[in-house]
Parts: structure tokens; sequence; C-alpha cells
């Protein structure tokens, strides 16, 4: 996928280019992730966005910085779902800013992030000594924040003027747009690999862990059925997660099963949730301190086949609860009235013996 196709389909005004630097590198030598931004309206400037990041991609190169392949940085952002188009622009476009670039970091797994932008581009006619000359003016802004805590590590604007004889530049004015970016990116990229010996990563700023839960619809189910139930909660909590619980994953770990409570580093988060016959959910999802998510999973088309409906299969997880505690030697008083989401016939409860006593 075209990398400056999919940074337009974010939905970032001006927003066309972007590099990153590769993975498979000793561990001693830094990964560095550059973004290009063009903020002129300048015609055609943004279509040289990617010949900019070309640009100082070599030149970083060239300072023991290593590159890597674009679709590399969208698999990255592609692994975290990041699915709403806010949600994309509002993480691309925060690295400018600077609100974003340790988890945008984090994400691509990087040491380092640059910010290039094309801050303006400039077309000025003169008359000297009788002579008509076009100067073409070129800003840039550079900056680079170091992952671990997003402190500045390299910052500077790049101002160059270039003037041309008015005859000459019909038509020609990428020519010299593209001469001043040659310029910029062979001074910065010096620049940067001389700087780049000196800067010293800085340690990551200890984690505060945040405590969140997750349940889905099936725990709901089983904590209705729980109100005629006497037993020790050890026990109700075995069966809670063996009869209704599903897999919750964060990052691609497995965490635990739901409903429950558990503990993490907050922010951005990849989490799925996942349970035999159900679809998978999977979402990024911001976490912090308390936050609660309630997952309402569907059935797959293997659970539709064999249930039918959903109503039927919140029956049979009904069923099973009541089976599993009998052979505990649990005894069950439900209250029909009280199953208003699952259609269970008595007769049939009584005559599978689930039931101990069934309240009117």
């Amino acid at each position: 996928m075209n990398i400056k196709k999919w940074i337009l389909q974010v939905g970032c005004v001006g927003l066309c280019g972007l590099v990153a630097f590769a993975q498979d590198v000793p561990a001693a030598e830094a990964t560095i992730a550059v973004f290009v931004k063009n903020q002129t309206k300048v015609p055609g400037m943004d279509d040289m966005v990617d010949g900019v990041r070309d640009r100082i991609a070599a030149e970083l190169a060239g300072a023991g910085l290593h590159v890597m392949d674009q679709t590399e940085i969208v698999s990255a952002f592609n692994r975290y779902k990041v699915t709403a188009a806010e949600e994309r622009a509002g993480l691309i476009d925060g690295v400018f800013s600077g609100a974003s670039t340790v988890r945008a970091a984090q994400m691509i797994g990087a040491d380092y992030v640059m910010t290039a932008s094309i801050v303006s581009a400039d077309r000025l006619s003169l008359t000297v000594s009788g002579k008509q000359i076009v100067t073409y003016t070129l800003r840039m802004a550079v900056k680079i924040n170091e992952a671990a805590q997003g402190s500045s590590v390299y910052g500077e604007v790049w101002t160059r003027k270039v003037p041309a004889p008015a005859e000459g530049v019909s038509g020609a004015d990428s020519i010299y747009y593209n001469d001043l970016l040659d310029a910029w990116a062979g001074e910065t990229g010096a620049k940067i690999a001389e700087k780049s010996k000196t800067w010293k990563q800085a340690d990551a700023a200890p984690v505060q862990l945040v405590s969140f839960s997750v349940s889905t619809t099936m725990d709901e189910l089983i904590q209705g059925l729980e109100t005629g139930v006497r037993a020790p909660n050890e026990l109700l909590d075995e069966v809670r997660h063996v009869i209704g619980g599903a897999t919750v994953e964060i990052d691609g770990a497995a965490v635990g099963s739901s409903p429950g409570t558990y503990r993490i580093a907050p922010g951005l988060h990849q989490m799925r949730v996942s349970r035999q016959w159900m679809k998978d959910w999977q979402e990024t999802v911001s976490i912090q301190e308390g936050s609660s998510f309630k997952i309402g999973l569907e059935l797959s088309d293997a659970g539709m086949q064999r249930f039918q409906s959903m109503e039927k299969f919140k029956t049979q997880l009904a069923m099973d609860y009541a089976e599993t505690l009998m052979v505990k030697g649990i005894k069950i008083n439900f209250d029909t009235a009280a199953w208003r989401d699952v259609t269970v016939g008595e007769e049939v409860i009584q005559q599978r013996g689930l039931i101990n006593t069934i309240q009117p």
C-alpha cells in the first residue's frame, strides 16, 4: 500500500509522507522514524514529499541510522487496529505537536522520531538594474525526539533563497524547489549525523499501572442466574469463568478470562476478546484507571449454524450453568420470572433434574 496514499486517507490536511527505520538491526544501532508534512499550498508540493522523505532517509542512513520499508510502518499501525479516521488523524497529526511521540514510537518500534515540515515555499519577482529576477525561498522545520520520554534531542528552522532570471523560470518552479530541498537534505543530514553521536536515550519513565475491567454479554447473563444460587464465592467465580467467560488479550498476550479486573500501563492498547461460537471482538482502546469495558459478543457463522439464534445459545448457556452446579452438589433456586432474556421451559428443566426448586 502506498504510504502517501494511506496517510492522506487518515485525513490529516497537508500530511503527505512517512518513512521509518528498520527493526532487524544490531541493538547498539538506533532506529528512527521520519514523518514529513507539507504545510504549503504551493501546487505540486505534495508530490515532492516522497522525494523529501527519500533524500533525508539516505542522509540519515549514512549517519548509521537504519531505514525500514514503508509497508512495515503501515503494518505496525494496522497491528493496533486503529480503525477510526479521527483516531488515526489524531495519532499521526499529534506527532507534529509532540503529544503522541512516545505512543507512536512504541507502536512502530523506533528509538527516535523525526518530524520535518515544509513550512513555506515562496516565489517573489523583483526588478534589479532593469532585469527581472525571481527569488525562490524555502523554509523547513525539523525536530527529533527520543522515544522513551518524548524529549527533544535536535531542532532547527532552515531557510534558503535562490535567485533565477525571470526569462528562464517559466514553468520551472519545481526545479528550483527541488534544488532547495536537495540543499536542505544535505545540510540537515550532515548536522544530524554529527549530532547523533552525542545523543543519549533517556530511561523510560516509570510506569504506574492502572486497573481496568472487562465483561461481556455472556457474563451479564450468568450474573442474572446467580441470584438463585447459594455457594462459596470461589466456586461461583470458577463456574462463572468456565461457563460464561471469554478470553481477554491485550497487545497479543492473554491476561485472563472475563469477567475480570486487570492491571496494565495506561494508554492505547489493542484488546481482543474471543470465545467459542462467538465472533472475535477486537479494537484499539484507551485504558485509564477505572476503565470498564462491556463487550457485546455476537454468534459466529459456526455458532449460528449450531444454535440458529442468540436466544437458543443463551438458553444452552443457562442449562450448562445449572448442570455444572448440580454436578458440584449446589442447590439452585431459580426465579424463572428473572429469565427474561432466556427462554427455558420449566418442564424441560424439571425433566433434566437441574433445579431443586422452581419458584412461581
